[in-house]
């Protein structure tokens, strides 16, 4: 689709948005809404077909490696790193990698790092990443390729070079170089005694290329300008003494020395050094483009396709069962009314993957959490109106009354509650990276959309019945907990018991396992996984582990066995830096089917991670409180930011005492748990203030009332999203069981919480402050009236 039209159907299509929202006529709203949701569906429908094309995957669902690269000052540099050295930087490794792979992408990150990623293409040998791709790619990273020639000095011989090192001598203008590799059986020279001053440099280098000779390869180098005049004259004056060498360092590395068999005119020399092809082709790119930097690796992770497609095919199996155990869940509480809301479901999930499309969003393994997570936000919406539409037909209205009735009273509730989640969301996607920010855009879209099916698609679709008068009589719904009037503050004393429980042990939980409750996220490290073959078993990777690292820190292994699945998939975390022998010991002892994952995190960036994602929770915590304050009394936002952090302090304790490491996918599981806590609390106090605003008596027993009229709603909405996020567990594979296992845990602590601990909270707040609730919501009220006489 030409940008112009693209432009022009957008302009169109919000145009009628606005128009929807500002007619009164019911007949122009349904005309306009319908127009509005197929306009939409159509544009969403045509940006996605086909899916494969136009949906981008992430890393992790469509295979491939990724890095992070720090740049490093060279040890003869004056200034730090600056975004200019970062650019250059860039430009060369894209040239570098050009000629192994076909596809990859280098962003800058800050201003002294680089993320290389390369994905796995199917079908295309240069974008087959396999081991031996990314220890190429990992090699051709990491080489700054500073090519440097000098002589050997005159008194160059092992005694001298002992000598020198031992502190017994002082040899003035030389310097002591090593070779960057010896073959085993090799008798010469580890290390040769050079003349300080640098022959000739690699800036003068014009071409490189590797070459096969009589079964070895060599690298032919061609020196220009300055080079070559050095070469041709050095080379005329020692060819043949059989003494003098010229050493050819890289990266301060001697990678080849010979003496002078003759002269050398026209720059041209040749590299011997026992390469294989592989070294000889790296070598001789890296030359081509040197770096004025020092890159090292900070961050690695690899991604084998054959578990990235696993992962699509189990994100597809917990999608789909999420979907059908839903429909099913609305069918039977809410019959003809739950096929509505199916409507606006599958509107949602039409929207939410045309708009990943149409942006070219990466869509990736954690989003297909945040897809799952999107279908219970989207019901719950539904279930607010649902609710409200029982109580109003309860009330004796019509049905048209009643569904017109039901959206107005559930508007305030539904925004308030999106809105939160939206904030967690927005957060995650701001102070997150990696992974997690897959989940944030994926999240952000889905409650967008969310709104506009649950509010706009489905209130048509009334309309159009109610219109045809196709609902002549009231619908019928399930009853469930229908006039219970429990005393909820009555029971405080037993609530306190299970909450200081709970956090005793969470206290408990946290003190006795310390750092061993963080993942290699936060702390570094090296951690693999791998489908097991047959004969695999734990005591057998624990044996080749223990025999190849010689340690006596036994390795961290977990078996996962995903649901729906015939393989068995292991996860090992090994010490920094032991990644890459473990990974060849394994792949050697036939323990692994296929090719196994890697992530290797540096200290500097699992500490960097740990930062931003403490921030990241003070951050989510701290705007949901402001926002919280700006909509209701500071009562009531007492009580819901003390339940808030009670939810956050349960979950995390309960996750860790179960044996998961807290890493970056709990991060986002935590705020993810914050917004929907937040959201149940808010439908209680939005109940809570009507009844303060409307009725007499007793503030306790109005706080009573209000929890069991939205009491349904709160059972309900916790099981539509438990009935997603379990078919996540299930299904959805070992990289997001943590994830699911966090929100399940979440979901209930904070059902518990929202009727159990907020309003109570509020209560006591309220009494032990000497304040008036019901005086309090009516002063505010009655600034907003103030506010919007002035304004208009």
């Amino acid at each position: 689709m030409q940008p112009t039209v693209a432009f022009l159907i957008a302009l169109s299509l919000f145009a009628l948005f606005i128009w929807y929202f500002g007619t009164d006529s019911d007949f122009r709203q349904r005309i306009i809404g319908t127009a509005l949701a197929l306009g939409l569906a159509g544009f969403c429908v045509y940006s996605l077909l086909p899916p494969e094309e136009k949906i981008n995957r992430g890393m992790d669902l469509a295979g491939g490696v990724r890095f992070t690269l720090q740049l490093n000052p060279r040890a003869e540099a004056e200034e730090p790193i600056n975004k200019k050295d970062q650019e250059e930087a860039l430009n060369v490794l894209q040239k570098r990698l050009a000629g192994s792979v076909s596809d990859i992408s280098i962003a800058p990150e800050g201003d002294d790092r680089l993320v290389v990623d390369i994905p796995h293409r199917e079908g295309d040998a240069n974008q087959n990443i396999d081991d031996n791709k990314i220890k190429q790619i990992r090699a051709q990273l990491q080489k700054s390729a500073i090519l440097e020639l000098y002589l050997t000095h005159e008194q160059n011989n092992e005694i001298t070079i002992g000598k020198i090192e031992r502190g017994e001598d002082v040899v003035p203008f030389s310097k002591i170089a090593e070779y960057d590799k010896q073959k085993e059986d090799s008798q010469g020279p580890k290390k040769l005694l050079l003349r300080d001053e640098v022959m000739i440099e690699g800036k003068d280098v014009t071409a490189a290329y590797a070459f096969n000779e009589a079964g070895n390869w060599k690298i032919n180098i061609t020196f220009v300008g300055d080079g070559e005049k050095t070469l041709s004259e050095v080379s005329k004056k020692y060819a043949g003494d059989g003494s003098t060498q010229m050493a050819i360092l890289l990266d301060g590395k001697i990678i080849s020395a010979a003496v002078f068999n003759g002269h050398i005119p026209g720059g041209n020399c040749q590299i011997t050094g026992n390469f294989t092809e592989q070294e000889a082709n790296t070598l001789s790119v890296s030359m081509r483009n040197p770096l004025a930097v020092k890159p090292e690796i900070l961050y690695e992770e690899s991604f084998p396709p054959t578990l990235a497609n696993e992962a699509v095919n189990q994100g597809i199996r917990a999608g789909i069962s999420g979907l059908a155990l839903t429909a099913l869940f609305m069918a039977i509480f809410y019959r003809f009314a739950g096929l509505i809301a199916l409507i606006g479901l599958t509107m949602n999930i039409i929207l939410l993957f045309g708009i990943l499309a149409i942006f070219q969003a990466d869509f990736t393994l954690a989003g297909i959490a945040g897809v799952i997570l999107t279908i219970g936000i989207a019901i719950d919406a539904n279930v607010l109106i649902y609710e409200r539409l029982r109580e109003e037909m309860a009330a004796g209205k019509t049905i048209g009354i009643a569904i017109q009735t039901a959206y107005e009273k559930a508007f305030s509730a539904i925004f308030d509650a999106q809105i939160t989640t939206l904030i967690t969301a927005l957060v995650l996607l701001w102070l997150a990276e990696g992974a997690i920010q897959g989940f944030a855009v994926t999240l952000t879209i889905g409650i967008i959309v969310s709104l506009f099916s649950a509010l706009l698609v489905t209130r048509v679709s009334f309309n159009w019945l109610s219109a045809t008068r196709k609902l002549n009589k009231p619908l019928t719904f399930t009853p469930v907990l229908s006039n219970k009037k429990i005393n909820f503050l009555g029971l405080t004393k037993f609530s306190r018991f299970i909450s200081f429980a709970l956090i005793a042990l969470t206290i408990g939980t946290m003190a006795t396992k310390r750092d061993g409750a963080l993942g290699i996220e936060f702390v570094g490290g090296d951690q693999l996984r791998f489908n097991a073959s047959e004969s695999t078993t734990r005591e057998s990777i624990d044996t080749v582990i223990t025999d190849t690292l010689n340690e006596t820190k036994k390795p961290q292994i977990q078996k996962l066995t995903p649901i729906g699945s015939e393989n068995t998939i292991f996860s090992v975390r090994v010490e920094p830096g032991s990644g890459e022998k473990v990974k060849q010991a394994i792949a050697t002892a036939g323990l692994a089917d296929g090719q196994i994952q890697s992530q290797q995190i540096g200290s500097v960036v699992a500490g960097e991670m740990a930062k931003r994602s403490l921030y990241a929770l003070i951050a989510g915590l701290g705007v949901i409180f402001i926002y919280v304050t700006f909509r209701f009394e500071f009562s009531f936002a007492i009580g819901a930011i003390a339940a808030l952090i009670h939810d956050l302090f349960i979950v995390i304790g309960i996750t860790v005492l179960c044996g998961k490491e807290l890493n970056l996918i709990l991060v986002g599981a935590f705020l993810t748990i914050a917004g929907y806590s937040i959201n149940d609390t808010i439908v209680v106090f939005d109940r809570i203030r009507e009844g303060l605003r409307s009725q007499r008596g007793n503030v306790k027993d109005i706080m009573n009332a209000a929890i069991n009229a939205t009491l349904s709603r709160t059972i309900l909405t916790s099981l539509t999203t438990l009935i997603t996020v379990t078919c996540l567990l299930l299904y959805g594979g070992p990289a997001l069981n943590d994830f699911s296992f966090a929100i399940i845990i979440g979901v209930i602590i904070g059902t518990y919480s929202s009727i159990f601990i907020a309003s109570p909270i509020v209560y006591w707040w309220a009494k032990k402050k000497k304040v008036n609730l019901r005086r309090e919501i009516l002063d505010a009220d009655q600034d907003d009236i103030s506010s919007a006489t002035v304004t208009n």
